[in-house]
Order: C-alpha cells, then sequence, then structure tokens
C-alpha cells in the first residue's frame, strides 16, 4: 500500500483505520530496555517511530517520558496522531516522511521502532530502510521491529504478484488477514539476520509469534526483531 492508498485510508475513515492501542511486543521491549532508566534522564532520550501513523503506539512512548518523534508518509495521518497525543495530554515532534530517507542528522535516536511499516517495501528497501535506521541511531542505540514472517497465510495463500522471493505487490484474497494491504514484504529468520547485519546491527534478537484468526482457520507468523547499533 503506497502512501496515497494510505491517505485514502487516513480520510475516509479516521481513526477506525488502525488500533488505539500499543503493539504488546513495543512494550514489552521498552520494559526490557528503557522502562528501568529514571524519569529525569528518560526526558533526554530520543524514540522515534517510523509509520507512527494515527499514534497508537506513539503516545505510550510520549507517556512514558520520553523525548518522543514520529514520522509517517501519509500527511493526513498526522493530525490524527497530534489528537491521540493530546487525549493523554502528551507531544511529539511529528513529520511527513519514509524510513528509506529519514530528515535526521545521524547519531540522534537512542532507539528506533517500526511496527508493520518497513514490511512494505521489497527486498531492496528493507536494505535501504535498514541502513537509514542505522544511520540515524546513537551508537548503542536499539531498532525494534514487529514484522510479518514468510508462513504467515497471507502470503502463502494471500495472492498477488511476487516483486521478488519475499514481497508479493499486494494480497487479494479476503480470506486472509492484511488482505489488499498493498506491497508487502514477509521475512525468514535468516533474512532478516542478514539484513540487519549487512547494515551493521549486532545484537540482533527474533522471537517467532505465531496468531491463529477466523477461528483457527488462519495462521500468521510475526517476528518482534530488535538489534542495536554497536
Amino acid at each position: 500500500m503506497d502512501n496515497l492508498e494510505f491517505e485514502k485510508k487516513y480520510k475516509k475513515s479516521g481513526f477506525s483505520s488502525q488500533r488505539r492501542y500499543p503493539n504488546e511486543a513495543l512494550i514489552r521491549f521498552l520494559g526490557r530496555y528503557y522502562f528501568s532508566v529514571p524519569h529525569k534522564k528518560r526526558r533526554q532520550m530520543r524514540l522515534l517511530e517510523v509509520g507512527c501513523g494515527s499514534g497508537a503506539n506513539l503516545w505510550v512512548i510520549a507517556k512514558e517520558g520520553f523525548d518522543t518523534y514520529g514520522v509517517d508518509n501519509a500527511p493526513s495521518s498526522l493530525p490524527l496522531c497530534k489528537q491521540m497525543l493530546a487525549a493523554y495530554g502528551v507531544k511529539a515532534t511529528l513529520g511527513v516522511g519514509t524510513f528509506r530517507g529519514l530528515n535526521y542528522k545521524s547519531n540522534f535516536f537512542d532507539a528506533v521502532v517500526d511496527i508493520l511499516t518497513v514490511e512494505h517495501t521489497d527486498i531492496r528497501g528493507h536494505h535501504e530502510a535498514f541502513a537509514e535506521i542505522f544511520r540515524v541511531l546513537k551508537p548503542g542505540g536499539r531498532f525494534f521491529s514487529w514484522h510479518l514472517g514468510s508462513k504467515s497465510a497471507n502470503f502463502t495463500h494471500g495472492g498477488g504478484n511476487k516483486l521478488d522471493r519475499y514481497t508479493v505487490d499486494n494480497t487479494p484474497n479476503t480470506d486472509v488477514p492484511y488482505s489488499n494491504n498493498g506491497i508487502t514484504c514477509f521475512l525468514t529468520v535468516p533474512l532478516a539476520r542478514r539484513l540487519l547485519t549487512s547494515a551493521g546491527f549486532v545484537d540482533i534478537d527474533i522471537e517467532r509469534v505465531t496468531r491463529s484468526y477466523k477461528k483457527l482457520k488462519h495462521e500468521v507468523e510475526y517476528f518482534a526483531i530488535s538489534a542495536r547499533k554497536p
């Protein structure tokens, strides 16, 4: 799904186009590495979400006291995100942009997070995105990604035309989860490791999570990925 499709989605459905609450695996990542940091120090730590959408993840990052940033390539998402943040009494620095060309200085962020956003590009785009995320992270900074895996029903039975071995241009089969979701890449564990290692990341940790849908008819594979810039 390109930015025009996301634009249509946000304009038509508003907050209904996405969930309103944060991804559980993201909360676990934040708890593991950052919730032990005293609140006074959190204000000095910059956290960026690529593909912040309507702010379902961003508000909790800001609520926890971090210096919070969000970027999305669909301009219509940002007013929604501002409303979401305001509802929780918090603020963030928001901007229009893409994960393949982040408009920030090198070594700027303490952490960058991605929830089902970087998956909307092919393997070549992943190389570019991971390299760009690596660039804007401070040494010692961490990257978290919640990404679809290749054992997902929407890859094995979703239909669509393959752009490369792991990427389809769409998933037109409306019976599977995440149908008509535009360009989507489905990683494997070895491929995820190669892509992150190629970008320069170390301490790569990948947790596989499967969830069933439609009364156990379909399974979707997710990867909770974390990595560190040395």
